[in-house]
């Protein structure tokens, strides 16, 4: 067995939001990771909006201001640019451009908003005087102001009254109606049990967040709605992150999912703001892949599956420094079993990785890794469910058979295997698990960390895609001590690779002061309008 000999770690523990005080009258940034699955602009799963709950409820409890960002989908995405020119656009569809229009538009508005604009104007004493009703004068006297303080006029009520006044201006320049956050706005708000404010444009919210009290939240819309959110040019991500920076005195980080992404709100923000401490579902994904990639308890065994060879080379190379065990399913595994010279039939296999395959066993037996693949194997003819698919007797898959799960020689074994170890860490699917006869083997596997966990204490670690789906399926995510939210997060941490989104927050030890904290000045992209 190996000693498994200590390899870089490449996760440090960072200041939480229990670390930052006080909260009191600040307004919190906080990025999370509200991409959940939609049907017909209904949410099918809550998981990641009840993840946020702690870390929200503990800003509000502490007097704090949460403001919420975060994306949904992969929306084309404007630039700013063209946000600029399309809110001009729609300014000019407004009819209040070019010395026309103004007196026309300010006459079909309620009298109250009249009264509140003329308050603003030059012409504020003489309308004091001037009563909300119908017919007292207040058209006449907007009429006989300069155009420019017209225009300056409006403008400035348009800014601060776009969802009452003119609903064609509320919407962000990059708006696709599928992907648009208020769904979840509405949910969070339930799951809250207070009302959540929307900002229907992240980069024009400046008005909405200054009216925010102690103790609000609001959530911004759709952050990729703006291609500079994950734009491959530095400078314009910083040009959308100060902005977005300009709303808030401290930054929380709640987004596991996206800490891969050198994004504007991952990454800009907290350079930004000169600070970032992670939320409680973020430590808790920290801290869990600190201790496996540090010094879990031992045996340590990782359980890879998926598709492809290709995909997990980075992931077995890196963990192969750490573990024990390694237990291969998946298609991945019909790649190995042929470089070792079994038949395998017509399943999946990548031919230009049959050297690596040999190379990685090669390794493993110097490291004193024990490698266990598929000794008998789910099959049939077609990629489709059978009542009655084949199960071979060996590793073999007779010609014209493709493997579509592990079987039930196997699955004792990895049980087994899993049974004698004190953490486990597992990262793709043993078979084509969405088809009911080839689920068992991922099933099983869910089902023996889940035990092994309740029964022994177990460390159990789901590395977050399909295999935290097949968990939650069977009923075993409850009982894994933790079901990563990340799945090319959590992959990229086991291939050994630096996440930027981590990287870029406090480390635990370091000497921060919040009190401090803030930007100053609201700003927006409508400015210069």
């Amino acid at each position: 067995m190996s000693t498994a000999p200590n390899a870089k770690n490449n996760i440090s523990l960072k200041k939480s939001v229990g670390d930052v005080w006080p909260l009191t009258a600040k307004r919190v940034l906080m990025r999370v990771d509200f991409n959940v699955p939609m049907q017909n602009g209904h949410i099918t799963n809550d998981y990641r909006i009840r993840a946020a709950i702690p870390t929200i409820r503990r800003v509000i409890d502490q007097g704090g201001i949460c403001i919420l960002l975060s994306h949904l989908g992969r929306p084309r995405g404007v630039s700013m640019v063209a946000g600029v020119r399309d809110i001009r656009r729609r300014y000019h569809e407004a009819q209040f451009h070019d010395n026309k229009g103004k007196t026309a538009f300010f006459s079909v508005l309620p009298g109250e908003e009249k009264v509140k604009i003329l308050a603003k104007s030059s012409a504020r004493e003489e309308a004091t005087h001037i009563s909300p009703e119908v017919k007292s004068g207040k058209t006449m006297l907007f009429a006989r102001l300069p155009e420019d303080e017209k225009k300056s006029l409006l403008m400035q009520y348009l800014n601060e009254n776009k969802d009452s006044a003119l609903p064609q201006m509320s919407v962000s320049a990059g708006y696709e109606e599928q992907y648009s956050l208020r769904p979840v706005a509405v949910r969070l708000a339930e799951l809250l049990g207070q009302h959540v404010y929307f900002a229907h444009d992240c980069l024009d919210a400046r008005v909405e967040v200054s009216r925010l009290k102690r103790g609000n939240v609001m959530l911004l819309e759709n952050v990729r709605f703006y291609s500079e959110e994950n734009g491959e040019n530095a400078e314009e991500r910083e040009a959308m992150a100060k902005i977005l920076a300009s709303y808030g005195d401290v930054y929380i980080s709640d987004a596991f999912g996206t800490a891969h992404r050198d994004s504007a709100t991952m990454t800009g923000i907290p350079k930004i703001l000169g600070h970032g401490a992670a939320g409680y579902l973020m430590e808790k994904e920290i801290s869990y892949f600190a201790k496996v990639l540090g010094n879990p308890p031992r045996p340590l065994v990782a359980i890879v599956g998926g598709a492809k060879v290709s995909d997990k080379i980075q992931l077995l190379d890196n963990m192969l420094q750490r573990i024990d065990y390694l237990l291969i399913g998946g298609a991945m595994a019909y790649t190995f079993l042929k470089a070792q010279g079994y038949s395998i039939g017509i399943s999946m296999c990548e031919e230009s990785k049959l050297e690596f395959a040999r190379s990685l066993l090669k390794k493993a037996e110097d490291r004193k890794v024990q490698v266990i693949l598929p000794i008998d194997h789910v099959c049939h003819t077609e990629f489709k469910a059978v009542d009655s698919p084949l199960i071979t007797e060996d590793q073999n898959i007779p010609e014209g058979h493709m493997a579509l799960d592990i079987g039930p020689k196997t699955i004792e074994k990895y049980v087994q295997t899993i049974g004698k170890c004190k953490s486990a860490i597992w990262n793709g699917p043993m078979g084509v698990f969405e088809m009911v006869p080839y689920s068992k083997g991922t099933f099983a596997i869910a089902k023996a960390m889940g035990r092994g966990t309740q029964k022994r204490g177990l460390m159990s670690i789901i590395g977050g895609g399909e295999s935290a789906g097949a968990a939650e399926l069977c009923g075993e995510a409850a009982r894994i001590s933790h079901v990563s939210t990340g799945g090319g997060a959590s992959l990229e941490l086991l291939e050994g690779k630096t996440l930027p989104g981590v990287a870029v927050l406090d480390e635990k030890s370091a000497v921060v002061s919040y009190a401090s904290a803030g930007t100053g000045t609201l700003s927006n992209r409508w400015s210069s309008l």
